[in-house]
């Protein structure tokens, strides 16, 4: 068990510290205190993760060998801004098992696993497209990548509250940018709302930027909708969307929904 792995290790150095000390004062042997097992590793709660966190110890976060942190599994708030919470993996395993729903499954696992390229999902609704980005959204933030899920219409409102701010165009140009440069960005709904120049001119800078990024092999980025992007988007950017480097899957088929 690696929990149990890392107390028998904080054991031996806590141990060989010990021994450092009474070596110092030259002192052998006390007794037999120098051979005393060091006291067992209590675990703390710095109220940043769940209760008694033996993981991270109560702090919410780890750190990897680059030095990059990362919420704790354990932590509650890792799905903070994430558009997802845990029970949206529970609810795509409970859906039937479709072909529509294999081969959307098929193509969110191939750039989830590669961590970059762009998927396009269009087509009937109620066949698993949303269910399925959301819980591979789910698996995005378990593999510690920064992960978005969101619908056109909330993406449009938090850019545009954005000029609220006092310093409006900064903080619009903040928000921009986090949707620019997650490692994992899903946005749903697209065309369902009516596309203003403002929506128009903000997609498509978003979608310009996760093209290159999807391309280069630095994010992915899922796009969906019930409609072609030829019926949504200006001509460059289905330009973009339709690179043979990229998937695009146009789905028929009956709601899952029972309609």
């Amino acid at each position: 068990m690696k929990i149990e792995a890392a107390r028998s290790e904080k054991n031996r150095l806590m141990q060989e510290k010990y021994s450092q000390l009474l070596s110092r004062f030259g002192i052998d042997n006390l007794d037999g205190l120098s051979s005393m097992p060091a006291p067992e590793p209590r675990t703390r709660d710095f109220g940043g993760c769940v209760p008694g966190c033996e993981i991270c110890e109560g702090i919410g976060v780890l750190t990897d060998t680059d030095g990059k942190s990362f919420p704790c599994p354990n932590n509650p708030l890792r799905f903070y801004q994430t558009g997802v919470g845990e029970g949206d993996l529970e609810i795509m395993q409970k859906i039937p098992k479709t072909e529509n729903l294999k081969n959307i499954k098929a193509a969110l696992k191939t750039v989830l696993d590669a961590r970059a390229g762009m998927v396009t999902i269009y087509g009937a609704p109620g066949i698993g497209k949303t269910v399925s980005a959301k819980a591979f959204t789910v698996l995005a933030v378990e593999r510690r990548m920064r992960a978005i899920y969101v619908r056109q219409s909330e993406m449009i409102n938090d850019l545009r509250s954005a000029f609220d701010a006092v310093q409006g165009q900064l903080e619009y140009n903040a928000r921009l940018e986090r949707y620019k440069t997650a490692d994992w960005l899903v946005i749903d709904e697209l065309g369902r709302d009516r596309m203003t120049d403002f929506a128009q001119e903000s997609l498509s800078e978003i979608i310009d930027a996760r093209y290159t990024a999807a391309i280069t092999g630095k994010a992915a980025t899922v796009l969906i909708s019930n409609n072609a992007p030829e019926a949504i988007f200006q001509a460059y950017v289905v330009d973009r969307i339709r690179d043979r480097r990229n998937q695009v899957l146009n789905l028929r088929g009956k709601s899952l929904r029972g309609g």
